[in-house]
């Protein structure tokens, strides 16, 4: 028996060779109820993503564990399966909802993340697909359970190790399989999503070109926001699509469309010449993806991007591209100088929840701190100082990263610091958002609420004087 025969045999076994049809009527509600195993008395927080270019999480729905364990939430889902999920712990636990369905899931026991894993915010968790338990095996979460279960493991084989005529020939065999087992599956996102898979496989492999799959999976062809599997292709075969471009003779005015002209209409003009995007929505998702790819690189102008961004969001046809493009704005702006840094909902040493409007008519210099650094510490007499000095126009307010909240209470009990901290638990997302890679971290927000400097100087980098120089040049002291 061959070795992809091996991967698939035992599973396939467990398979009806002929799935029923699942329809799908017009309430949109869905019931998600069930086992939160040691999440007693805690709430428990879902998120879908408004666009998988920017990625931008948004809440859908909150619910408590009761003491027995058990939660039960409905929501309205739309129209289209969503994609659901929460940062639980050391897990990223993710489902399938569809409009009028019912599911009773068990969540992973609840693990802590360790230390280490807390202080990182770029630590993702270990993707688990929840287990949906009163669904049979024509279920959407089912059939994506047992393909992902059969697809994963191609990854951590050899097929990317093979030469591409072997790849082509084991990709061959691996669809036909597919073919086989799910035959008879009728269910259109299922089916968008295995194909999907299907060419993200020969991509990685290298089997099939960039252009190739443009040709195959996206040109005149309709675009599927919602289907996981089909951005994923479609961010793996147009990442960094801009610079591999402007490496062609076509593609070479790329840089002056952006930095110099700043036009969208020169820009898509250019693009128009790679005859694998077309001249409509996938041109401009194709274009949306360029200018946040390009806004993590060094080779075109902020405000090139920005402006170019700005008219794409006042001219598209498209209102979904007019929202991703609103995200990627947001995303890559709020840490910019003038820009509105990354809002907030933390709890003080009182208990209240402050946000950054509460300091409102104040320069307001932000740092990310733990009480296991030793450069956190070694700061905070300096910090001490500042606030004696300037604290009529400056609020210090340092963002305390630990294990938990009265972790921070025994802290400041034993320390004399009078300034403002807040603890991160509730919204640990605030150290992504602020791009904290190390602490401490220091920001610098003017008195209208405009960042200033990200990162700023540390206390120890004359701090001091660099507010004193920004306060002259603002005409706020002689």
């Amino acid at each position: 028996m061959s070795p992809m025969r091996f991967v698939f045999c035992f599973i396939a076994g467990f398979w009806l060779l002929v799935f029923p049809s699942r329809g799908s009527g017009d309430d949109l509600s869905v019931r998600i109820y069930g086992q939160a195993p040691g999440y007693a008395g805690e709430e428990v927080v879902f998120y879908t993503w408004t666009d998988q270019i920017s990625f931008t999480e948004k809440e859908l729905f909150r619910f408590p564990v009761d003491d027995n364990d058990e939660f039960s939430v409905e929501f309205d889902a739309g129209q289209e399966p969503l994609y659901i999920f929460s940062h639980a712990g050391r897990y990223f636990i993710f489902m399938y909802a569809e409009a009028g369905e019912e599911y009773r899931v068990v969540l992973p026991p609840k693990t802590e993340k360790a230390p280490h894993e807390s202080l990182n915010p770029y630590f993702e968790g270990v993707p688990t697909h929840i287990a949906v338990v009163n669904q049979d095996s024509a279920a959407l979460n089912s059939l994506i359970r047992s393909f992902d279960d059969m697809y994963d493991p191609l990854f951590q084989g050899s097929l990317v190790h093979m030469t591409p005529e072997q790849g082509s020939h084991f990709l061959d065999s691996v669809s036909s399989e597919m073919d086989r087992i799910f035959k008879g599956v009728q269910h259109d996102y299922f089916d968008d999503y295995r194909k999907y898979k299907m060419g993200l496989l020969g991509s990685i492999a290298r089997i099939q070109s960039s252009r190739r799959l443009s040709g195959n999976y996206f040109l005149d062809k309709p675009v599927a926001y919602d289907n996981i599997a089909y951005m994923e292709l479609f961010n793996q075969v147009f990442n960094r699509y801009f610079l591999f471009f402007s490496r062609t003779v076509r593609g070479s005015r790329i840089f002056s469309d952006i930095n110099e002209k700043k036009s969208l209409s020169s820009l898509m003009n250019t693009l128009q010449t790679d005859m694998v995007l077309g001249s409509g929505r996938l041109l401009e998702l194709v274009v949306l993806k360029g200018l946040h790819d390009a806004f993590y690189g060094s080779d075109f102008s902020r405000s090139g991007l920005l402006a170019v961004l700005d008219s794409l969001t006042a001219s598209t046809l498209y209102p979904e591209h007019a929202q991703i493009s609103l995200h990627i704005r947001d995303k890559v702006t709020r840490l910019l100088p003038g820009f509105d840094p990354p809002g907030f909902m933390l709890m003080d040493r009182e208990g209240a929840m402050k946000s950054l409007q509460d300091y409102r008519g104040h320069y307001v210099y932000l740092n990310f701190c733990t009480a296991a650094s030793y450069s956190c510490l070694s700061e905070y007499e300096i910090l001490n100082r500042l606030k004696k000095n300037h604290g009529d126009y400056l609020k210090i307010v340092t963002v305390f990263i630990d294990r938990d909240y009265g972790s921070m209470l025994e802290f400041l009990g034993k320390n004399d610091y009078d300034w403002e901290f807040l603890y991160y638990g509730n919204q640990p997302s605030v150290l992504k958002d602020y791009d904290v890679r190390m602490f401490p971290s220091y920001y610098l927000i003017d008195r209208d609420g405009k960042t200033l400097m990200a990162p700023a100087p540390s206390p120890a980098e004359d701090f001091e004087l660099f507010l004193f120089r920004t306060m002259r040049e603002r005409g706020e002291v002689m």
